[in-house]
């Protein structure tokens, strides 16, 4: 009698464990749909992305051969203007820092996303996300085929102790 008890309650052990543990993986992965457009800086509605912009054809010949956007990319694009964040340009007008300018923020006057540029093409990004004692450093970097197609995309995380 006691043992279809146990068995039950075992089973049932392991239903929950299961569950558990794939629902805690699911947790991290992305959607497949892309983040909405950033704000234009100058207050126009919409801005372009750093990348398409360097792959513009220069004739109508090789606007037929340029290479599909890859939505990997999305992830290269200055952050939306918010209010919230210092925008550091270099010598071009191109972001290539943005400092958290929120008060309330762990990370207030910290980098919260570095750009790497390579021509007009953004090719880096270093971001950093603060997790109470620790700080989360997302790195990608990629790189291009002569056609403007991705040739690699490499991202990396580490974490780091809070300073």
């Amino acid at each position: 009698m006691r043992k279809p008890i146990v068995l039950g309650a075992i089973a049932v052990a392991a239903v929950f464990a299961g569950v558990w543990y794939f629902a805690g993986r699911e947790t991290g992965l992305t959607t497949v749909q892309p983040p909405p457009a950033p704000a234009d800086r100058s207050g126009g509605a919409v801005a372009t992305p750093a990348v398409p912009a360097a792959r513009a054809p220069a004739s109508a010949a090789a606007a037929v051969n340029a290479a599909p956007s890859d939505p990997r990319l999305q992830a290269l694009m200055v952050s939306p203007d918010n209010g919230l964040i210092e925008f550091v340009k270099d010598t071009h007008g191109r972001v290539i820092r943005e400092i958290d300018q929120d008060p309330g923020s762990a990370r207030f006057g910290k980098p919260t996303r570095e750009y790497t540029y390579s021509g007009n093409r953004v090719v880096g990004l270093t971001s950093y996300k603060h997790l109470g004692n620790q700080t989360q450093v997302s790195r990608i970097m990629v790189s291009f085929r002569p056609d403007g197609s991705i040739a690699e995309f490499r991202e990396t995380t580490d974490y780091e102790p809070a300073q």
